[in-house]
């Protein structure tokens, strides 16, 4: 079916009237105008949350693919309100019904003649307690009572597949989700286009003046150009990256870093070469660079008028400029002088570089923020890998701040910046977000990481349609490492290293989670535990093992939802507000039989989700002596393999939870609480005797 602004859309919201602004709200916007370079994407109903006689409807999209563009242009069509959570005020219970109110749209919500449509609930969950946010979703449930239009929420992926199971449980609803589709060929090429047209007449305020100012022209006497150009990187970009699927080629934000290339050559005899030229290596990397190639050309052009004889070359490179922007948006560090630089050019080219720099492609003109997701993890990832260590710690502390939803581009670039050397342990949980903010619906997000002292982290996106992304580092010895406000999906056994979760207010634990650490610091007021929402979820345990553990004063007992497990190891854990949930690590009385059980457990829950619901690991990892230890894991390892518990399939091993219940005697969950049936005292040693 077209579920398209005009096809669907508005005649759905045919009832709703035009409404005046009436009074001023922050985050309300009654009246919207529509976008004339907006290029719509698809939308898809999702099977089994798919009932439109619902009262609530909800969209979802993975990081940065336009659902806040989406939703006000469906506002702007269809005359509903829009409300931007990301600005309003803080949300809890009654907060619709007084907004209407202030608004002055209680009477038109009434008649009937006016509906919602909430986007950012993303960044309303992160400024709230659970207990608040489940207040306003229950609100927006009672709000939106049975009048015949919906109102809807806007979200990614994860929020809102959290905001239904809080309204089926609460309210009985049973909300339709439809997920936003990436841009197929056609449709990013219309976008590269209306991208460009955008840009022909995109000004900066002080002083006013164009950004492009040649384009408008350009684009009017060069047309063929122009559309060559834009179906000759879409069909590439498909090409090239054909292994993520349309995850580069159809990304907005990745289109329009394309756009902005294209808008940067002033020349159209030398467009072909600027499209050419993105595709040579990495596809991200190479699109970023080429609009800073342009800005140092802009320079040495600029220089050579002030400077007579001056070879500017090589000045205002990529890394200069990532530098200052960095230090403009950080309000941090100093900016370099280029070393070499004649005296008598100095004052000169800091002139140039101050007249260029508020007009940067990737500086937002009107507000101190990156332009576009793809420009900002490339202004990231290099402020986080910068030698100058107040610039790192200020991109530390912007990346994992509240307001700062994760930016599905940071890993990538990151990667790049990084390179092959170790990387601190206080970033993995940044670049763990950045993966989590790529997946999409029906995608699984893991995490592992174990060692000494220097940890070996591998980080796994496994997609839907079985495709999957790996990612490895090494951290640097010592460290911190560090989680952010929602934590799952992790398997972290690193007894010698300090590891922190949350920032403060509430933190949500969801399964599955591994934990065992040196110390494990939570630093929050309250914390969530929640079971792991996918239907096929096998593994629904949270376990927390450390040899000291730090919270903070006047903690509550853990809010633990049906159908998650909570069990925490660590001295003192009998007390409140544990001590339902704190279980005592008794070992075998056998150090033998002790030694096997670790072997089982360290070996089974190192396995993560694959494709097609199957539990998966490396062989190369499966294989390593930090997995076996010695004989003992070896053997244990061959007899599973003999016993079909575990099958050698290409470069894969797979775990059968089934078979490891039927032949071994424990399930999955049972060895993430340590819990060793009799069976499966026998079976292992049976392996024991093997070695004898």
């Amino acid at each position: 079916m077209d579920y398209s602004i005009q096809a669907f859309w508005r005649p759905k919201f045919a009832s709703v009237a035009p409404q005046r602004h009436a009074g001023v709200l922050k985050g309300w916007s009654p009246v919207l105008e529509h976008a004339p370079s907006f290029v719509e994407a698809s939308l898809s109903l999702r099977d089994g949350f798919d009932d439109l006689t619902q009262s609530v409807w909800m969209i979802a999209a993975s990081g940065a693919v336009g659902k806040s563009t989406l939703a006000r242009e469906i506002c702007a069509v269809t005359n509903a309100v829009y409300l931007d959570l990301s600005i309003a005020a803080t949300v809890a219970g009654n907060y619709l019904v007084g907004g209407l109110v202030n608004a002055g749209l209680w009477n038109s919500w009434q008649a009937g003649t006016s509906t919602l449509l909430v986007d950012a609930l993303d960044e309303a969950r992160l400024r709230v307690t659970q207990s608040s946010f489940e207040d306003f979703l229950t609100d927006v449930a009672n709000v939106a009572g049975k009048r015949g239009v919906p109102v809807v929420l806007l979200g990614r992926v994860g929020i809102v597949e959290e905001a239904w199971t809080i309204l089926n449980e609460r309210a009985g609803l049973t909300p339709p989700i439809f997920d936003i589709q990436l841009f197929n060929a056609d449709r990013a090429k219309d976008f590269v286009l209306a991208a460009l047209q955008r840009l022909s007449s995109a000004t900066e305020e002080e002083p006013p003046r164009k950004l492009f100012p040649h384009l408008a022209t350009t684009l009017a006497t060069h047309d063929s150009v122009y559309r060559d150009a834009a179906d000759f990187l879409v069909q590439h970009l498909t090409d090239v990256t054909h292994a993520d699927g349309p995850q580069f080629a159809g990304y907005a934000p990745v289109l329009e870093a394309v756009a902005t290339v294209i808008a940067s050559e002033p020349n159209p005899a030398k467009i072909s070469d600027a499209t050419r030229s993105i595709l040579e290596g990495q596809v991200l990397g190479r699109v970023t660079s080429q609009v800073m190639i342009r800005e140092s050309g802009k320079l040495a052009t600029q220089l050579a008028e002030s400077v007579a004889g001056f070879d500017a070359t090589g000045l205002y490179g990529p890394g200069e400029q990532l530098a200052r922007l960095a230090s403009r948006i950080f309000k941090t560090g100093k900016p370099q002088i280029p070393v070499g630089l004649p005296q008598h050019a100095v004052a000169p080219y800091e002139q140039a570089v101050e007249s260029l720099l508020p007009q940067h492609p990737f500086l937002d003109t009107k507000e101190l923020k990156p332009s576009s997701a793809v420009f900002g993890a490339s202004i990231l990832a290099a402020a986080l890998t910068s030698d100058d260590h107040d610039v790192a710690k200020a991109a530390e502390r912007f990346a994992g701040s509240g307001p700062n939803t994760p930016n599905p581009f940071l890993l990538e670039f990151y990667r790049e910046a990084a390179g092959n050397g170790p990387i601190p342990a206080s970033h993995v949980g940044l670049l763990y977000a950045s993966l989590e903010a790529m997946a999409g619906a029906g995608d699984i997000v893991r995490l592992s990481a174990d060692g000494e002292d220097a940890l070996d982290v591998e980080m796994a996106l496994v997609q839907q349609s079985g495709s999957e992304k790996h990612y490895e580092f090494k951290t640097v010895p010592g460290g911190v490492l560090r989680f952010g406000r929602r934590v799952t999906g992790i398997n972290v056994d690193a007894e010698n290293t300090e590891v922190e979760c949350g920032e403060g207010g509430q933190l949500e634990l969801a399964a599955p989670i591994a934990l065992r650490a040196g110390a494990l610091v939570m630093n929050c007021s309250e914390l969530v535990v929640k079971p792991d929402p996918a239907t096929a979820a096998i593994d629904q345990t949270i376990v927390l093992e450390a040899r000291e553990a730090l919270t903070e004063g006047g903690l509550r007992p853990p809010l633990v939802r049906h159908g998650a497990i909570l069990q925490v190891i660590w001295p003192g854990s009998k007390a409140y507000p544990w001590t339902p949930f704190s279980t005592e690590e008794a070992e075998d009385p056998d150090p033998r039989m002790a030694d096997a059980q670790r072997a089982l457990r360290r070996l089974c829950i190192s396995f993560r989700s694959h494709s097609k619901g199957r539990l998966a690991r490396f062989r190369g990892k499966v294989e390593h002596f930090r997995m076996t230890k010695g004989s003992l894991g070896e053997a244990l390892r061959r007899r599973l393999v003999d016993d079909k518990v575990l099958s050698l399939e290409g470069a894969m091993y797979f775990l059968e939870p089934d078979a490891l219940g039927r032949i071994v005697g424990v399930g999955f969950q049972d060895l993430k609480v340590k819990h060793y049936p009799a069976k499966c005292r026998v079976y292992l040693q049976a392996v024991l005797d093997s070695l004898a």
